[in-house]
């Protein structure tokens, strides 16, 4: 490495801060790490800096981790990441709220509110605005309240679209599903509000009754967002899954199945065959030098991402069951790279809705035996009759004397365990346990 003369043209006082300035004698004062000269009083400054915040993170885990986030506000991953850290330490993450976030993670009792930054596709402009309305005349009472007082400048569909899908809006009346359908109005009332007041007008809306400007009135009427759609939004404008995961409802199944988690995945032997429950990112086709076409996707569960590898003849098995969003069992071959798992050749990949129902070898339904009478019987009859296929029927019947009596129905009334089949049963008899084995 050269060195050069480096001119000083301008100092500049900035006022006075605390330093540490730790004096050593010879030759105890300086040492030498990697060819670089480094002073021992450097290290013993770190050393102090670690100290206090290993303790901060110890005693203080809440607003240690808030500290951090907010370090980390533009980098998703790694707000992520550091989540799961506080998670782990028991600290809870609040979602984004119009009316109490601010522009970074802020900690209270224990517990660590989204700070508005965060969200992708809202800039300072309009963190800096929402904040303004919000201090001048208090907490936001309605998606059109909110789209009257801030400053229209900083104000578009994206920021109130990234909002909505986050769930900073969730405090306000509606649902995330209204609202959204709502943007567009509640824009164009903004708008308007704004040139009245430019013009010295009385805005229409402003001399209105409380009761007929009442926002749950002005939102139209459409179906709530499903909790996989409401999920992707958070994944989309956030860059994880806060308020639940798509693998939640699997949970059962992934354990039945003895699939690993990522975590898990660690404890495994290279070359090992494993399985993992997750959800499908980055799904990129690909061809290799002969022309053939092969796929490389991340796989998600939650407690990590790993790299999956479908070379050609599995991704030809594969078909359009894997997807972006598709929620997905994988089993492969592992590879480590000093001891961290990075890669799942894969060998199979199914879809995990109606996994347990399809890997099922029986199917055993629990009545109270004096439940049944002949018209139960018959509706039965008709239920297993549609549904057809190759896994046995059990009856398992509690007896008024306490005891149980196990049937087998005839092999004309076998099945094909279906996500379909368990949902007309406990539709007609919704007494029945249902287990699938």
């Amino acid at each position: 490495m050269s060195l050069r003369e480096i001119k000083i043209a301008r100092v500049t006082p900035v006022g006075v801060a605390p330093t540490y300035n730790v004096t050593m004698r010879a030759p105890l004062h300086n040492y030498f790490v990697n060819g670089i000269l480094t002073a021992n009083s450097h290290s013993v400054c770190y050393g102090v800096l670690a100290y206090r915040t290993a303790y901060l993170k110890a005693h203080y885990p809440a607003h240690f981790w808030a500290a951090v986030l907010t370090s980390e506000l533009g980098d998703s991953d790694k707000v992520a990441r550091y989540i799961e850290g506080a998670r782990e330490q028991g600290v809870e993450i609040l979602p984004p709220d119009v009316n109490i976030s601010r522009h970074g993670f802020t900690a209270s009792g224990g517990q660590i509110r989204f700070g508005l930054m965060a969200i992708k596709g809202i800039g300072e402009a309009a963190v800096d605005a929402m904040l303004t309305a919000r201090e001048k005349d208090g907490a936001f009472e309605s998606l059109f309240d909110f789209a009257e007082r801030v400053d229209p400048k900083a104000l578009n569909r994206r920021v109130l679209e990234s909002l909505i899908k986050s769930g900073a809006f969730d405090s306000l009346p509606g649902t995330r599903a209204q609202k959204f359908a709502a943007i567009d109005a509640a824009l164009e009332q903004g708008a308007r509000a704004h040139r009245d007041a430019a013009a010295g007008q009385a805005s229409l809306f402003g001399m209105l009754t409380d009761a007929a400007k009442s926002p749950a009135t002005a939102l139209p009427n459409v179906p709530d967002w499903t909790q996989k759609e409401r999920l992707a939004g958070e994944k989309a404008t956030l860059g994880f899954y806060l308020t639940g995961h798509p693998l939640a409802s699997f949970r059962e199944t992934l354990a039945n199945l003895r699939s690993l988690s990522y975590a898990q995945l660690a404890h495994q032997s290279q070359g090992e065959t494993v399985s993992m429950g997750g959800v499908v990112s980055a799904f990129t086709v690909k061809n290799t030098k002969k022309g053939d076409r092969f796929a490389v996707f991340m796989l998600e569960d939650e407690t990590g991402s790993i790299e999956v590898i479908a070379w050609p003849e599995t991704f030809k098995r594969l078909g359009d069951k894997v997807t972006d969003g598709a929620a997905v069992l994988v089993t492969g071959r592992l590879e480590l790279e000093d001891a961290t798992p990075t890669k799942i050749i894969a060998e199979t990949a199914e879809p995990l809705e109606g996994l347990r129902e399809r890997h099922a070898r029986s199917l055993t339904l629990r009545f109270q035996a004096n439940a049944l009478d002949a018209g139960q019987l018959e509706k039965l009859r008709d239920v297993l009759d549609r549904h057809r296929g190759e896994r046995p029927v059990l009856f398992a019947l509690a007896l008024p004397s306490g005891a149980e009596a196990r049937l087998r129905a005839h092999q004309s009334f076998n099945v094909c365990p279906s996500p379909e089949l368990l949902e007309a049963l406990q539709t007609h008899f919704p007494h029945c346990t249902i287990e699938l084995q």
